[in-house]
């Protein structure tokens, strides 16, 4: 398999795309706000115990960052010596969701003060190469594939099939449903051939849909209506394929005599919903920050000599103004002294212009 790591470096964020014989797959973002205040699958930590929960057979632990980390004992119960405010080594296997703190393995390590980090991540490209471990990284403007428009039309809940027909994306608390459109598909045969060539098309573009947001746990798949058995098992095993290649573990069941499909896959990580937008469903307000500060880079960058000035909401400018991240000393080194920030009253969070003088 051809496969290469697109990494697109701007102030606030690192983002990064898995492509495959051509086609982006996997999306991925690091935010430099969240470095060493979040863990990271693959880092290694001392721990502290913080409590043993019986009834869940596991325990909690305190690593120093972030929510505590959640280790199960496994079938061998509770180890020996295994205590409230024993210090523990632990590996973390899957990253802090919502109100989860991340899942934690047991990890040998020294004696030494608890909680703190021994190893922590790579930079996220570096993590992607060594995971694929045939994978060769190259900058976004190196490819011609448009990694900005992919990170913005993987927000969208509307998606075009290859070929004609749609699917509707719609996650919500308990699953993720996708439901597959004809819009006006053609093709040639009769009506059965033309659903066929739909559905497998769809299951196709829904597994990639799927890997590409990093969605996991329960998925349904409202296919087009088919009652051949041996067409809805074309369309399963279609659905199957569509997940070769992924890192995470994945279980399509068959699909059931409505043409629905439904599928669980390993939550590893956030999906990029759950990274880009607030609770409300909007982008959050450090999503429109580092927009506007990469649209402000971008003017510098097409205009080397005169001043800039970004206009924004007071909503993103008190953002900014907190400084979080040092967003003013990276511009500063990648532009010169030559922009400010104004607060413009009434404007949506989303809003953002750069003007020059």
């Amino acid at each position: 398999m051809n496969r290469q790591i697109i990494v697109e470096d701007t102030v606030g964020e690192t983002r990064a795309g898995v492509v495959e014989n051509g086609r982006l797959v996997e999306l991925h973002v690091e935010r430099w706000s969240e470095v060493e205040t979040r863990a990271v699958e693959g880092e290694i930590y001392r721990g502290r115990v913080r409590a043993v929960d019986t009834a869940l057979n596991a325990a909690f632990i305190d690593i120093g960052v972030g929510p505590d980390g959640f280790l199960p004992f496994g079938k061998a119960g509770r180890p020996k010596g295994f205590h409230e405010g024993a210090a523990i080594g632990v590996k973390v296997v899957r990253e802090a969701q919502a109100e989860k703190g991340p899942n934690l393995a047991r990890a040998e390590v020294d004696e030494g003060e608890a909680p703190e980090c021994l190893t922590p991540a790579a930079p996220l490209a570096q993590r992607l190469v060594a995971s694929f471990g045939d994978a060769d990284a190259i900058w976004s403007d190196e490819s011609a594939i448009d990694l900005a428009g992919a990170f913005e039309d993987a927000l969208q809940p509307h998606v075009p099939i290859p070929g004609g027909g749609s699917l509707y994306i719609e996650p919500t608390r308990a699953m993720t449903t996708i439901d597959v459109d004809a819009d006006g598909r053609k093709g040639q045969g009769n009506t059965l051939k033309l659903i066929e060539s739909l559905n497998v098309s769809a299951a196709k573009e829904a597994a990639r849909q799927v890997r590409l947001r990093g969605l996991g746990g329960i998925v349904a798949i409202d296919f087009v209506q088919m009652r051949q058995i041996p067409l809805r098992k074309t369309v399963e095993q279609a659905l199957r394929g569509g997940f070769r290649g992924d890192r995470a573990k994945v279980d399509v069941a068959p699909l059931s005599q409505f043409c629905v499909g439904e599928l669980a896959r390993q939550k590893r990580q956030r999906s990029l919903r759950e990274i880009y937008l607030d609770d409300t469903g909007r982008f959050s307000v450090e999503t429109c920050a580092i927009a506007a500060l990469r649209r402000l880079e971008a003017e510098g960058r097409a205009d080397r000599r005169r001043r800039l000035t970004l206009a924004v909401s007071p909503e993103v400018s008190d953002w900014l103004n907190a400084a979080q991240i040092d967003w003013r000393g990276a511009l500063t080194e990648r532009l010169g002294p030559r922009f400010e920030i104004e607060s413009r009253a009434d404007w949506s969070r989303d809003r953002c212009e750069v003007s020059t003088s």
